[in-house]
């Protein structure tokens, strides 16, 4: 039997387990590009769309999964699925336990758990969890091989709890954008992107940039790109402010082309509360990101260098003088700018 020379490549690579929640469109960039060096198989447990699907160029497995309290269970063995496989990657929420107890058992395979390192939602700071929390997470990353986090951060809480021994990684969240030359002369407007959620500060944003209207009728436009639960209400409070030729709600976009050419008109990227994904995004495209010094954050917001390729912010009084610094000081802002896409 002839056997191909791709086949004898494959057979040669490092086969890679990574243990996931859900294939988010964002990681699927990333994962095929370790899909070009490894034999990858990433699972998920939440139903995912054919479209994202498509773009795999690396083997998948859905298992299925049930939950009860905080705690999820799989309904398939994850230690024998393991154990036909090099590394092991797993999400690193404890509370996954099917992936979190593979740390427990004797194994022939390399375990890393792939974490954000520190708690964070829309509903606490960065780092906040009682210390039952850091005990119990603590106790099973310690038994793992290594540990992949975000950013640099949470290795320095990690030691100070006492956790030192094994090795850490970090892995900044990524996204993709087009590739885009930089061009200054378009750029005019201020932009917020996102789902327009209450966490997100978006009526601080909102009522800076009427007040910085007040006082110089040539700020920037405002582009409020995203839908969710205050889509309604942002339009009616831009109607009845008579604001609607200065901010433009435009809904969610989900085209890279559409959304690369109105980042290519943003001055800069304002999200008073909230810093996610959307400073990697802004910053890919050269937009400077401007949030609060505080903002609720996986990591992102650690990208930004004050003054340097945006700012964070001390307190919300001063959006309105941002705002209008913007319109007087533009060339300091489109210098963030430049810093943001270098980096």
């Amino acid at each position: 039997m002839r056997i191909m020379s791709s086949q004898i490549e494959n057979i040669n690579k490092k086969k890679v387990l990574i243990l996931y929640n859900k294939l988010f469109h964002y990681r699927i960039p990333i994962f095929n590009l370790l899909a070009s060096k490894y034999d990858l198989t990433v699972s998920y447990s939440y139903n995912t769309s054919e479209y994202v699907i498509a773009q795999c160029n690396f083997k998948t497995i859905f298992i299925p999964k049930f939950s009860f309290w905080k705690v999820t269970i799989h309904k398939k063995n994850i230690l024998r699925l393991a154990k036909g496989y090099d590394v092991v990657i797993a999400y690193g929420d404890t509370a996954w336990l099917s992936f979190s107890s593979l740390a427990l058992w004797r194994r022939n395979f390399k375990l890393f758990f792939w974490t954000i390192g520190a708690p964070a939602s829309y509903n606490r700071k960065y780092g906040e969890a009682s210390r039952l929390h850091y005990f119990i997470t603590d106790f099973f990353d310690k038994r793992a091989d290594g540990l992949i986090v975000y950013t640099d951060r949470p290795i320095k809480m990690f030691k100070e709890r006492g956790i030192a021994s094994i090795p850490f990684f970090i892995a900044h969240n990524t996204v993709k954008v087009r590739k885009i030359e930089l061009n200054n002369t378009l750029k005019n407007k201020i932009l917020f992107i996102g789902t327009l959620y209450m966490e997100k500060g978006l009526e601080i944003l909102l009522d800076s940039y009427l007040e910085a209207y007040k006082v110089n009728r040539s700020i920037p436009e405002l582009l409020i790109i995203g839908g969710g639960d205050q889509y309604d209400s942002v339009n009616k409070w831009i109607d009845c402010k008579n604001l609607s030729d200065r901010i433009k709600l435009i809904g969610p976009i989900y085209s890279e082309q559409e959304k690369s050419n109105l980042f290519s008109q943003a001055i800069a990227c304002i999200s008073p509360l909230q810093a996610g994904l959307s400073v990697l995004e802004s910053m890919g495209y050269g937009v400077p990101f401007i949030t609060m010094k505080d903002a609720i954050t996986g990591g992102e917001a650690f990208n930004i260098v004050h003054e340097k390729n945006g700012l964070r912010l001390d307190n919300v009084e001063q959006f309105k003088e941002v705002i209008i610094d913007i319109s007087n000081n533009r060339c300091k802002y489109l210098e963030f700018g430049k810093n943001a896409y270098e980096y």
